[in-house]
């Protein structure tokens, strides 16, 4: 499966790319439907339309969220990955600073 070109961001990084196609880590707090409430790398609470049914993660499970962001705490979701439940050892820190770096050298991997 191809994915579009997306931005890996963090939570707080959301508004900034209203519209724009990202890539989100976040740790599911609840599926009711086809709304999945989850917690960002950076500890925001965040609101996802999933596209397709239901998500099957249990509560603590991270998961990537590929979709397109709508105001300050809302994703409509194009695809959900799991990543093997909540026992997965995932440094959210680490993702920040890669999140962060991303999005404030871009010139570096312009310019090889």
């Amino acid at each position: 499966m191809a994915f579009d070109p997306r931005t890996i961001i963090n939570g707080g990084m959301l508004k900034q790319f209203n519209g724009q196609t990202i890539s989100i880590m976040v740790r599911v707090e609840s599926v009711a439907g086809s709304q999945l409430v989850a917690t960002s790398t950076d500890k925001q609470k965040l609101r996802i339309n999933l596209s397709s049914g239901e998500l099957s993660s249990a509560e603590g499970a991270w998961v990537e969220v590929i979709g397109v962001p709508h105001g300050n705490d809302t994703i409509r979701a194009q695809e959900v990955i799991e990543f093997g439940g909540e026992e997965i050892d995932f440094d959210a820190d680490g993702y920040n600073s890669l999140a962060h770096l991303l999005n404030n050298v871009k010139q570096l991997f312009r310019s090889g």
